[in-house]
C-alpha cells in the first residue's frame, strides 16, 4: 500500500496491526482491509458501518446504532430496526426456521418442526420460543392464554386470577384462583398451599433430603421445619434465623443486616458494606450500588475488579508463579513468597480515558475520551468510539501508533523507524539504522531528503534539487 498522510482531511496508512487503513474527513469515513481478512467500512459514520470476519464467517452492520443493526454469523441472518426483529437460522434453505416479531404487537414466523405461528397481541394467536416458554397461545389477553415448556402445560383465564398448571404423568400440578387459594403440587418434591396470599402459605416437602414443613402468617411469624433446616422468622422476611447442615443464616432485620455462614460466608450492613464468600470467589460492596470488588482465583490465574460506577472500572489479571518441576515443601518448611505477575489491566475513568495492556500479548492502548460508561460493546466500537476518542495510543510489540485529533498530530514507530507529523506544518521521517531521513514544512513548501548516497532538497512545492551526487555503484 502507498502510504500518504494529509492529517484529517484524508490518510493512507497501515496501522501497529497490520491493517491498510483509508480516512477521510476526521473520524466520519473510514475503510480498513486486514491481514487476516477482517474489514471495515464506515461511509459516514455513525449513518452505516459495515464489519467482516471472514475466519468466523460473520458480518456484522449498524444504521445510527441502536436504531438499526444487523449480522450473519454461518448460516445464520437476523436484524432489527427500532421494535422489529427478525432471525433466520438458515439463509440458504427457504424452509428454515424464521421469526419475525414487531415488538410487542405482531409475531409470525415457522419453528423448528416447520409448524407456521402468527399472533396479533392482545387479540389472539400464537407465538413460538418467547419468554423461555415452547408455545404461548392466547385469545383477548388477558381473557385466556395457554402456555407450554417441554410436557408442562398452563392455561390461564382473566391472568393473574385464575390459572391451572398439569402435565400428562401429573408429576406436576398447580391450581390458582388469585389472591383466593394457590395449590401446587409435586410428586417427591413437594405440596405447597397459600390462602389470600400472602397471608397464609403452607408447604409440606416429601424429598427424601429434605423431609417436613415450612409456614408463614403473614406479616408476623413464620416457621421453617425440615430434617436438614430449621428455622424461624418473625416479620417475614425481615427478621429470620434458619440453620441447616451447611449453613445457618440471620436477617436481623432484612435488608439492613444479613449474615451467613458455612458453605458460604456472608456479611451486608446494608447499604454501607457487605460481603460474599463463595469459594474462591469473593465479593465486596461499600455504599451500594457505588463501590464494587471482586476477586476470583483458577489455576494459577488471578483476576480482581474494582468498580466506582460509574466513573471508574478496572480489572486486573495475574499469575502466580508456577513451580519448577519440582515437589511442594513440606507444611512446616516455609518460602519466602513470589508476588504474583501482572499479565493484563483494564482501566477506565469516565468519561475521560481508558486504559488497556495484555503483556502475554504486549498489546497496549490508551484513549481519551471515552465516553460509553460500561465496557466496549462492538457496535459502539464502530460508530460511535471513534467520534469521541481525540487521542489514541497503541503499541503492538515493537509497533507503535499515536493519533491526536483524527490525525492533526501523528506519531508512528515500526520497530527502529520513527515518522511523526504535525499537520500540515511539519512532517518527519527516519529509517531503523538512521540511513535516511526526510522532512517537510508545508506539506513541501520547503522539503529534505538524505539517504546514504543521495541528498535532495525542495522549495515551493517544484522539482528536487540533488545537494550531492549518487556514489558510484560497487563493482
Amino acid at each position: 500500500m502507498v502510504e500518504s498522510d494529509w492529517g484529517p482531511v484524508a490518510s493512507w496508512l497501515a496501522d501497529s496491526d497490520g491493517n491498510a487503513r483509508f480516512r477521510a474527513v476526521g473520524p466520519f469515513w473510514e475503510r480498513a482491509e486486514g491481514t487476516n481478512g477482517l474489514s471495515l467500512r464506515a461511509s459516514p459514520r455513525p449513518l452505516w458501518t459495515r464489519a467482516r470476519n471472514p475466519a468466523a464467517d460473520r458480518e456484522s452492520w449498524d444504521v445510527l446504532w441502536p436504531l438499526a443493526a444487523g449480522s450473519t454469523f454461518g448460516k445464520q441472518k437476523s436484524w432489527r430496526v427500532l421494535i422489529s426483529w427478525f432471525l433466520d437460522q438458515d439463509r440458504t434453505d427457504p424452509e428454515s426456521q424464521y421469526r419475525f416479531w414487531l415488538l410487542p404487537i405482531w409475531f409470525h414466523g415457522r419453528d423448528e418442526q416447520g409448524a407456521s405461528y402468527a399472533a396479533l397481541f392482545p387479540l389472539g394467536g400464537e407465538v413460538r420460543n418467547i419468554l423461555v416458554q415452547d408455545r404461548i397461545r392466547f385469545f383477548l389477553w388477558p381473557l385466556w392464554a395457554q402456555s407450554r415448556i417441554h410436557d408442562v402445560q398452563t392455561t390461564d383465564v382473566l391472568w393473574p386470577i385464575w390459572s391451572r398448571t398439569t402435565t400428562p404423568d401429573r408429576h406436576l400440578e398447580k391450581f390458582r384462583v388469585f389472591p383466593f387459594y394457590v395449590w401446587a403440587k409435586n410428586v417427591r418434591q413437594y405440596e405447597k398451599h397459600a390462602v389470600l396470599w400472602p397471608l397464609w402459605t403452607h408447604a409440606r416437602y416429601t424429598h427424601p433430603k429434605a423431609n417436613g414443613t415450612a409456614w408463614v402468617l403473614f406479616p408476623l411469624v413464620g416457621r421453617v421445619n425440615l430434617e436438614n433446616q430449621k428455622g424461624w422468622m418473625f416479620l417475614p422476611p425481615f427478621i429470620q434465623q434458619i440453620r441447616s447442615e451447611k449453613m445457618t443464616r440471620t436477617y436481623c432485620p432484612w435488608p439492613f443486616f444479613q449474615r451467613e455462614t458455612g458453605f458460604r460466608e456472608r456479611l451486608v450492613i446494608w447499604p454501607l458494606y457487605g460481603r460474599r464468600q463463595d469459594g474462591a470467589l469473593e465479593r465486596r460492596f461499600w455504599l451500594w450500588p457505588l463501590i464494587v470488588n471482586e476477586k476470583n482465583e483458577w489455576g494459577f490465574r488471578k483476576q480482581n475488579r474494582w468498580s466506582l460506577i460509574p466513573f471508574y472500572h478496572n480489572v486486573t489479571q495475574s499469575e502466580n508463579p508456577r513451580p519448577a518441576g519440582r515437589r511442594r515443601p513440606p507444611a512446616q518448611e516455609s518460602e519466602p513468597a513470589t508476588p504474583a505477575r501482572v499479565t493484563a489491566n483494564r482501566t477506565k475513568l469516565w468519561p475521560l480515558y481508558s486504559r488497556n495492556y495484555d503483556l502475554e500479548k504486549d498489546a497496549y492502548r490508551l484513549r481519551l475520551l471515552d465516553l460509553w460508561p460500561a465496557g466496549h460493546p462492538p457496535p459502539v466500537e464502530r460508530s460511535w468510539a471513534p467520534l469521541w476518542t481525540v487521542l489514541d495510543y497503541r503499541v503492538n510489540g515493537a509497533d507503535s501508533d499515536l493519533d491526536v485529533l483524527w490525525g492533526l498530530y501523528r506519531d508512528t514507530r515500526r520497530g527502529g523507524a520513527r515518522a511523526f507529523s504535525l499537520f500540515p506544518l511539519w512532517g518527519h521521517e527516519r529509517t531503523a539504522d538512521d540511513g535516511a531521513r526526510r522532512w517537510s514544512v508545508l506539506k513541501g513548501l520547503l522539503a529534505y531528503d538524505r539517504t546514504a548516497t543521495n541528498r535532495q532538497v525542495r522549495l515551493l512545492w517544484l522539482g528536487r534539487i540533488r545537494l550531492q551526487p549518487a556514489a558510484p555503484a560497487p563493482p
